[in-house]
C-alpha cells in the first residue's frame, strides 16, 4: 500500500474516531432531555389525577431540557467546524481558536479517562496550517499526554507566539511535562515541521510551529 494511501487511511481513522465521540454526546443530550420530558409528562398525568402540581419541579426539568440544548448547539456547533476543517489544504489559522475547537472534540475522551482537559492562558496568534492535520495534532498529542497521567490529574493546553511561529504547550499542574511519548504522532509531526521538546523553564510539553519557510 502507498505511504499516500496509509496517510488518507489514518485521516479517516481519526475523523470516524472524532466523529463517533460526537455522536455518543449529542445521544447523550438526547438521553437527557427524554428523560426530562418523561418527568414533565409524569406530573401531567399527577396533575390529571388530582394531585398538586408542585411549579418548581416542572421548572428544573424545563432548565434541564433548556440547558442540553444549548449543550448540544455547543457539539454540533463544535462538529460543524471540524468538518469545515477539511475544506482547505491550508490557510491563516487563528490558533487559539484552533486550541480550543481540539480541546472541545478531545474532552470526551479525557472524560472517559477521568482526566480534566481545559484551555490555560493564551496569546493571540495566528499563521497558516492545515486546519484538519493541526486538529489531529494536537489531539493526538493530548491523547499521548493522558497515558503519563492518572485520574484526577488535569492537562491544561496553551498557545503562545514564539519566535514568528507559535507554541503549543502542555502541563500537568505539580508534575512533570506529560508528553514523554511522541511516537503516535511523530510522523505528522514531521511532516509539519513542528518539533516536540520540553520547555525546562515551565516543565511543560511543547509543540513548536516553526514560522513559514523557516526550518523546523
Amino acid at each position: 500500500m502507498s505511504q499516500t494511501l496509509c496517510e488518507t487511511r489514518d485521516g479517516l481513522r481519526f475523523f470516524g474516531r472524532v466523529s463517533a465521540s460526537v455522536s455518543h454526546e449529542i445521544k447523550n443530550v438526547f438521553a437527557v432531555i427524554n428523560e426530562a420530558a418523561g418527568l414533565i409528562e409524569d406530573f401531567t398525568l399527577m396533575a390529571e389525577r388530582g394531585m398538586p402540581l408542585r411549579p418548581e419541579r416542572l421548572k428544573s426539568a424545563a432548565n434541564s431540557i433548556q440547558g442540553q440544548i444549548q449543550r448540544g448547539d455547543a457539539i454540533v456547533k463544535n462538529m460543524n467546524a471540524f468538518a469545515h476543517s477539511t475544506d482547505e489544504d491550508v490557510r491563516e489559522l487563528d490558533l487559539v481558536e484552533a486550541l480550543n475547537l481540539a480541546v472541545a472534540l478531545t474532552s470526551r475522551f479525557a472524560d472517559m479517562r477521568q482526566i480534566k482537559l481545559s484551555m490555560g492562558d493564551c496569546e493571540p496568534v495566528s499563521m497558516a496550517a492545515c486546519p484538519f492535520d493541526l486538529t489531529r495534532l494536537l489531539h493526538s498529542s493530548f491523547a499521548a499526554a493522558f497515558d503519563s497521567m492518572k485520574p484526577g490529574d488535569s492537562l491544561i493546553a496553551a498557545v503562545a507566539p514564539v519566535e514568528g511561529g507559535a507554541s503549543f504547550s502542555l502541563s500537568v499542574p505539580g508534575k512533570d511535562a506529560p508528553l514523554r511519548n511522541d511516537e503516535p504522532f511523530a510522523d505528522l509531526a514531521r511532516a509539519m515541521g513542528v518539533r516536540v521538546e520540553v520547555n525546562e523553564r515551565t516543565g511543560a510539553s511543547e509543540l513548536r510551529l516553526a514560522a513559514t519557510g523557516a526550518p523546523a
